[in-house]
């Protein structure tokens, strides 16, 4: 998520019963269409400038079907790799390159601002929000980009090519779908930041996106791996759950920046889950 810096007057909350007609939730299949591509302007650099503006917590349910759809043009690209004859490394290496690219490293930035904030001990939360916003990256947000990206590489890598393209949109639904936590659960840590500009969604909302996340994982892994497509939705759940923590520990809310290390680490967590699953002796 990129850094809370728009000020707003005050914070939205979008429960089921919102005038679709207003600013609230989208009542008509034509606005969840125009909510998809609201999100997908919003999340990736896919040429949807011109999409209705709908605030994020009004639109919740869309991000898990967003996520399919970045899974896929990730996966394609790595199915592409393998086909001219890439090594499983360089082709792992290719897809995540292709989803930084296709995201414009917003979720990445997100995470080495929030490692920055959360990296350093005895510190209060308005000090971390402030590091938080600085536009530099220190030794803790540099050192999380680099995990990450070993990290995802190395996940794919260890998967053949035709459960890596399912692995991938498991874990980029899940970990998409796993931001309704934080936002149910915590309030914006700042009230003039992009996340606080979005909304705080309603439950039913929150539950949705995280059952059609846990879903779109299941369906797309039971067919490889029936332990993938059981254990990733839970250490998807899991993660979320203790980022979701962190956060209110260290901020005592959320920011945009912590939504995106949280899509970060979650995505981490689904890939390094296919990868247990299909191990020699786990398999």
């Amino acid at each position: 998520m990129p850094p809370d810096g728009c000020p707003i007057s005050g914070v939205m909350s979008f429960d089921n019963d919102s005038d679709p007609a207003g600013s609230g939730r989208p009542a008509s299949f034509e606005d969840w269409i125009s909510a998809l591509q609201s999100a997908a302007a919003f999340y990736t650099r896919l040429p949807f400038a011109g999409a209705r503006h709908w605030p994020q917590a009004a639109i919740l349910p869309v991000l898990p079907v967003l996520g399919l759809a970045i899974g896929l043009g990730i996966g394609l690209v790595l199915a592409l790799a393998h086909w001219l004859g890439a090594a499983s490394l360089l082709a792992a290496c290719l897809a995540v390159t292709a989803g930084v690219l296709l995201t414009g490293a917003l979720h990445e930035d997100g995470l080495a601002d929030t490692a920055d904030g959360f990296g350093p001990a005895a510190i209060d939360a308005e000090r971390r929000l402030e590091i938080m916003r600085d536009s530099r990256i220190g030794t803790y947000g540099g050192c999380a980009l680099v995990l990450s990206l070993i990290a995802r590489v190395a996940a794919l890598a260890e998967l053949p090519p035709g459960m890596a393209l399912l692995a991938l949109v498991a874990a980029h639904s899940l970990s998409r779908a796993a931001l309704a936590w934080p936002l149910l659960q915590l309030p914006a840590a700042r009230a003039d930041g992009v996340a606080a500009a979005q909304g705080r969604p309603g439950e039913a909302d929150s539950l949705l996106t995280m059952a059609i996340g846990a879903a779109i994982g299941f369906l797309f892994l039971i067919g490889r791996s029936p332990a993938a497509a059981i254990l990733a939705p839970l250490a998807a759940a899991a993660t979320a759950l203790l980022c979701t923590q962190l956060m209110r520990r260290r901020i005592g809310g959320h920011t945009g920046d912590t939504l995106g290390a949280t899509q970060q680490i979650v995505e981490i967590a689904v890939l390094a889950t296919c990868a247990f699953c299909i191990a020699p002796h786990l398999a």
